[in-house]
């Protein structure tokens, strides 16, 4: 893996963070819950291994010359996360629902779509900080 490709995937990562920081400071005043702040913690976790998985599937495809290859690749492993997610929220609302609230799970989760919205803007913070030393 690239330099840059290293340094997308930590401004990412970061994004996603960043986003779970704010839900569970808000989460703090409006419903301070165990179950939330876990379930917070849970999806972030679940949104940082699937952007792995994400990168990992990106980056074998770069490497791979069939594109029907790279689009078969692609769609299984896109059905895969996306199964895998349904399963763990399946699991969390019927038996783990008092350790964890599905809701903010999946808030979360969303966490991922805010990283990658965010990457752009956390990159350009980068560059200056690094610029500037």
């Amino acid at each position: 893996m690239g330099k840059e490709t290293k340094n997308l995937m930590l401004e990412v990562s970061a994004g996603i963070v960043v986003f779970t920081a704010v839900a569970m400071l808000g989460a703090l005043f409006m419903y301070p819950s165990r179950a939330v702040f876990a379930g917070l913690i849970l999806g972030m976790v679940l949104a940082l291994a699937m952007f792995l998985s994400m990168a990992m599937v990106l980056e074998r495809s770069m490497k791979t010359d069939d594109p029907k290859a790279v689009q078969k690749q692609s769609i299984i492993s896109s059905v895969l996360r996306y199964l895998l997610l349904i399963v763990i929220l399946i699991a969390v609302i019927v038996r783990f629902s008092n350790w964890f609230n599905p809701v903010a799970v999946v808030i979360g989760v969303l966490g991922l779509k805010v990283g990658a919205f965010s990457q752009p803007i956390i990159h350009k913070i980068v560059v200056k900080r690094t610029k500037g030393e």
